[in-house]
This record gives C-alpha cells, sequence and structure tokens, in this order.
C-alpha cells in the first residue's frame, strides 16, 4: 500500500496466530479449563460471580474463593483476582459466533423523579438480581451493568451450541420475571433485544484498566434492539430464532443500509417462555 492509501473503514480481521488460536479453543469449547472452572464454582453459594470463571464473591462462597485466590479482583469488580492476572498476562482474543442480550428499564428518568432515588435504586437492584437469575440459569454471563440496564455475553464454551436460543430464552425468562414481579406497580418495566454474530470475544483494554467483553457490529446491533424494544417486549432477530413466531417486524438500525427483521416475544402476555 502507498504511503498516502489509508486503511478501508470498518472491522478489519484478527490477525491467525497461535494466541487466537487458544484464545479461540477456550471460548468455542475445544479447551475446557473455562467450563471446568465454571462448572466447580457453579456448586458454591453464592453471587455475584467473576464473569469469567463464576467464582462467588458473597457468603461462605466468597469466604472459599478468597482462600484460593479467587477473591474479588480490585481492578475489575466483574471479575476475581486470579482470572484478572491471567488475562493481564495473557491479552488477546478471537472471533467467534457469539450471542448478546441488551435489556434495559423503560423510561428510567421519569421513574426515578417519581418513586425517589431511594426507591429506584432498590428497584434497580431488584432488577439486577432478576436479570442475573435468568441469564446465569441459561448459560450466560453477565457482561456489564448499565446504570439501567444490562448486557450479558453467551459464549459458546458457557452456553454451548445453542447459545443464540439460550439467549432468547434468558431474555424471555427475565422480561417475564420482571413482569411477574412487584416492579411494574412502581412503574419499572423492561425490554430486551437479542442479536448474534460474529465479534471479537477477549480482553479489552490495557494496563489495569482491563476487561473480558465483546466488540463488534453483533455487540452494537443487539444494543439498539434493546433500546427499541417496548415494555414487556424482547425483540430477537431472525438469527437467533428459528422458530416461527406470529408477530414480526421490520427495524431500522442506525449505520445499516437494510432495515432488520425481528420477532416479538411478549412472554407476560403468552404466559409461556419461548422455549
Amino acid at each position: 500500500m502507498a504511503e498516502d492509501e489509508g486503511p478501508s473503514s470498518g472491522w478489519a480481521p484478527v490477525e491467525r496466530t497461535a494466541e487466537t488460536d487458544t484464545w479461540r479453543a477456550r471460548l468455542i469449547g475445544d479447551d475446557h479449563s473455562i467450563a471446568s472452572m465454571r462448572r466447580m464454582w457453579r456448586h458454591v453459594p453464592h453471587g455475584p460471580r467473576c464473569k469469567v470463571c463464576a467464582a462467588p464473591f458473597e457468603g461462605i462462597g466468597g469466604v472459599a474463593t478468597r482462600l484460593f485466590q479467587h477473591g474479588r479482583s480490585t481492578a475489575n469488580p466483574a471479575m476475581c483476582g486470579m482470572c484478572f492476572r491471567h488475562l493481564a498476562d495473557h491479552p488477546g482474543g478471537a472471533e467467534i459466533d457469539v450471542s448478546i442480550v441488551f435489556a434495559d428499564i423503560r423510561g428510567s428518568t421519569g421513574i426515578a423523579e417519581t418513586i425517589g432515588p431511594g426507591a429506584f435504586r432498590e428497584a434497580l437492584q431488584a432488577f439486577y438480581l432478576l436479570a442475573a437469575k435468568a441469564i446465569e440459569d441459561n448459560g450466560g454471563s453477565v457482561d456489564k451493568y448499565l446504570g439501567d440496564g444490562v448486557m450479558a455475553l453467551f459464549i459458546p464454551v458457557i452456553a454451548g451450541e445453542r447459545h443464540a436460543e439460550r439467549a432468547v430464552e434468558a431474555a424471555v425468562a427475565l422480561v417475564g420475571a420482571v413482569e411477574r414481579s412487584s416492579l411494574p406497580a412502581s412503574g419499572v418495566r423492561v425490554g430486551a433485544g437479542v442479536h448474534r454474530g460474529t465479534a471479537f470475544v477477549g480482553v479489552i483494554g490495557s494496563g489495569d484498566r482491563l476487561d473480558f467483553s465483546a466488540l463488534g457490529d453483533p455487540v452494537n446491533v443487539a444494543a439498539r434492539l434493546g433500546a427499541l424494544a417496548g415494555p414487556g417486549e424482547v425483540l430477537a432477530s431472525v438469527d437467533v430464532w428459528p422458530s416461527s413466531v406470529d408477530e414480526r417486524r421490520r427495524v431500522e438500525i442506525a449505520g445499516r443500509h437494510d432495515p432488520l427483521d425481528v420477532f416479538v416475544l411478549r412472554p407476560a402476555r403468552a404466559g409461556t417462555t419461548a422455549s
């Protein structure tokens, strides 16, 4: 390329190296180390948990994890110290097929103003607990809490080959749990979006500002679907839910030339889950 020629726009593929091959094996389940750790720690109560190995941070489980150096990291509270140090020593990642869920409270600013900051904090905490349970019960991992929302990853090593369906099931369980709880009485209702695709999954950041997360177009689309979903709705792109659903919608996604077809699921109205 000549010196005055710039790189083309868009995402460049991650260069294939021994490190990316190792990460790929780890993320798709060919390397069973992460899955083995998660199976072990899942039997020890209770959450919140490390987003990588599922080590619990509180209760009797928190005491046990600290003894095994899996206590909560001071650099990144979403991970245990052991996983954070491992990721810092082995930065990188790989492009894999992954499913993503975004869910958040509709009209949170107005709700907070109406019920007051203390009551809103309690409602938010209740939403977080319901979201974490729905996500973890379906093989997902809470990637981050986003003020009035949550982002979750469904990676093959944890969620299995059915990660897309399990992501939809988690979103339906999450929205349904909120709808059946006492939260709607205070005005708190939730919408969720689900999408899948090839994204970069691995270590993001540098120094002490490291995180394990996902980047790419599927993440952006899932976030947009989460924002477009109405109260009590799950918008699942046709890429993640192969079954026929009565209601379909065509939505515009910022930055995309073509609209996206989605299924509309309303768990509380149907009285059933999507499975």
